[in-house]
């Protein structure tokens, strides 16, 4: 007997926290079983449930794909055990981690168990089913598709801005789950205000994981779709004593949980320019040894998938893009790729004419490296709003400001030649690369009035360039690409599943 109840309803029972078996009933649904059936066995509170990660893989490698399963808890002592295999027989039972997360905020100081299942020697675009007990009781069964090959389709969404608690993040969920994507890119912000891990319990894995799929609830996304994300500037919320942005964890000792919840490849460099913190050195110490090598590794990372290449970067505004050890990186990276497609994913847009964040182009430097590797689209989010650009060549005049870190004007300047021939229908092979701000996934919408007034996209510091194809600042909004070996779809959809933009790029 099945049957469908609240997340409250779905934790709690008689006198405990009890979190019964999940079975899928669909893409990443879950179904529970009726509690009036099962003996409840008491289990710790779970602030997140299970939900699935990218893990350390980067490159394709046949028999060697690996994923991570995750999932947090109150500080209660539970035994745990994960089996996973191709059918309900499992066979494989993955090896567990556990690492306590400091709690800081007035309502929640009790701490958290995170715990962390690797589920490895997969194959790729291959299906597989797990399981989670708690001390002895099945409690999660769902299941996940790992990345596919070359030479297969592959289909993603992209947002940012998102978690904040009102029902347009929760939109943009469900329609994300309506399209039913093999994984998410998410542009950064993915929790407001401040980052931290108590956020994430209360925004963002209630609703990117929620039990039922609903356009007022949410989607069960994570459980079965893993989540990419990029570091950004509300996940650095702390200032330090000269006014600087930085994590402080004497005032949130729950800061960084980027990360601490995202188990994302570690293939990058040391970053030159690490995510600051400050605090009490205990307080550090914790979160360090909480994060691993996540951080600061995970500033800066790549991944493939399918015939795709993703290049995911810290843009904040502690980052040098001039540096010569991160030029050099980036250029190994996108050099060393096979991939018909090249993604380059960080925060703070480059090419955007909104009125929040224009003067912050220090990413701008970097343009002449995507076009020498051939990248196609560069994705953002920071701004909140939709934004597409005309492909563009731009060559930087002067970089003085791009790389004066710690400051908000950091206006690049330069000559762009624009493709406007490529309109996406007729003319789809693009001369330059597209960037794509997709900010507009649940947070407050900027600068009203732009998507139906083009002259508003002008910018005297840019000589009034029309670099800038598509605007929508109206409405919430996610984007789907659909990709194979030669062509390329995008669809800008809103949170109430409407098309608004598309778009189709080939490579002949």
């Amino acid at each position: 007997m099945k049957m469908q109840f609240t997340r409250r309803q779905f934790l709690r029972s008689a006198g405990g926290i009890t979190f019964l078996a999940l079975t899928p009933a669909g893409r990443g649904l879950f179904a529970a079983t009726d509690p009036r059936v099962v003996q409840p066995v008491l289990v710790p509170l779970f602030t997140a449930l299970p939900y699935v990660q990218p893990g350390d893989s980067s490159k394709l490698v046949p028999g060697k794909e690996s994923i991570r399963l995750a999932w947090q808890t109150e500080a209660r002592a539970a035994d745990f055990a994960v089996r996973y295999g191709p059918d309900k027989a499992y066979g494989r039972t993955a090896a567990i981690s556990r690492n306590e997360r400091t709690q800081g905020s007035k309502e929640d100081t009790e701490g958290r168990f995170n715990y962390a299942a690797t589920l490895e020697g997969l194959e790729l675009g291959a299906r597989y089913l797990y399981e989670v007990k708690c001390n002895g009781q099945l409690i999660a069964e769902g299941f996940f598709t790992t990345r596919q090959p070359r030479g297969q389709p592959v289909r993603f969404a992209a947002f940012g801005d998102n978690s904040f608690g009102e029902v347009s993040d929760r939109a943009i969920a469900y329609q994300t789950y309506q399209a039913h994507p093999d994984f998410v890119m998410n542009t950064g912000d993915n929790v407001y205000e401040g980052g931290l891990d108590n956020e994430y319990g209360r925004y963002f894995f209630p609703v990117y994981n929620a039990d039922v799929a609903s356009p007022r609830g949410g989607a069960p996304l994570l459980r079965s779709v893993p989540f990419y994300t990029v570091i950004a500037n509300h996940d650095v919320h702390g200032k330090d004593a000269h006014g600087r942005p930085a994590a402080n964890f004497d005032q949130d000792a729950d800061s960084l949980a980027y990360y601490t919840n995202f188990h994302l490849p570690l293939n990058g460099p040391a970053p030159a320019q690490p995510t600051p913190i400050i605090g009490a050195a205990e307080k550090l110490n914790a979160f360090r040894a909480c994060a691993g090598p996540r951080f600061p590794r995970t500033a800066n990372y790549s991944f493939d998938y399918g015939d795709a290449h993703f290049l995911c970067l810290d843009a904040n505004v502690y980052v040098d893009p001039t540096n010569a050890a991160l030029q050099a990186w980036i250029e190994d990276d996108l050099r060393s790729t096979d991939a018909a497609w090249k993604f380059v994913v960080y925060h703070h847009p480059a090419f955007n004419v909104g009125l929040e964040h224009y003067e912050e182009q220090h990413m701008r430097v970097l343009h002449p490296i995507w076009e020498r590797h051939g990248v196609a689209f560069v994705l953002n989010g920071h701004e909140h709003s939709y934004q597409r650009t005309r492909p563009l060549r731009f060559a930087p005049k002067d970089s003085a400001k791009a790389s004066a870190i710690n400051q908000k004007d950091r206006r690049v300047p330069g000559d762009f030649t624009i493709d406007r021939a490529f309109d996406g229908d007729k003319v789809t092979r693009a001369e330059g690369v597209i960037h794509l701000t997709t900010g507009a996934g649940g947070k407050h919408l900027y600068d009203a009035g732009f998507s139906s007034d083009p002259s508003k996209w002008l910018r005297e510091d840019d000589g009034n360039v029309d670099y800038v194809e598509r605007f929508v600042s109206d409405r919430h909004s996610l984007t789907l690409f659909d990709i194979d070996a030669q062509t390329l779809l995008l669809r800008q959809i809103d949170e109430f599943g409407i098309e608004i933009d598309r778009i189709r790029v080939t490579k002949a």
